[in-house]
């Protein structure tokens, strides 16, 4: 907060500040962040990954899926995007397409967070809704 008062509208202090807003539970000030970051760098994947996470924290599906496809469509294989996409498909009722994408994060960064994440969302899934 403190480096944007003296730029204010950088999109990469934009995108931390929003995740450090998405870390504190309050989507709603990560989006207002994120939608200044994506307007100043279109092409800043990692943003509309963040700006998909939020709007889908405020039950915003639609859009959120929109914008992670257009993550995807700046670095087809950003894991944390794919993440995120498994995480939409699957409140979308597309199992399938959740595990696909979470498989496909596993395989690209094995010992990443995000195939952590990947590999806890698959079993909850596997677990089915009785053992959740």
């Amino acid at each position: 907060t403190l480096a944007l008062a003296l730029t204010p509208s950088a999109p990469g202090l934009l995108a931390e500040r929003a995740m450090a807003s998405l870390a504190l539970d309050r989507p709603g000030e990560a989006l207002d962040d994120l939608e200044r970051a994506v307007a100043g760098d279109p092409s800043a994947a990692e943003a509309w990954v963040l700006r998909a996470s939020a709007l889908r924290r405020l039950d915003r599906i639609a859009p959120a899926a929109e914008s992670v496809a257009q993550a995807l469509r700046l670095e087809p294989e950003n894991v944390e995007a794919m993440l995120e996409r498994g995480i939409i498909r699957q409140i979308q009722g597309d199992a399938a397409g959740a595990r696909a994408d979470w498989e496909r994060v596993i395989e690209l960064a094995p010992d990443s967070s995000a195939a952590d994440l990947a590999a806890q969302n698959m079993a909850l899934i596997e677990a089915g809704p009785a053992r959740r």
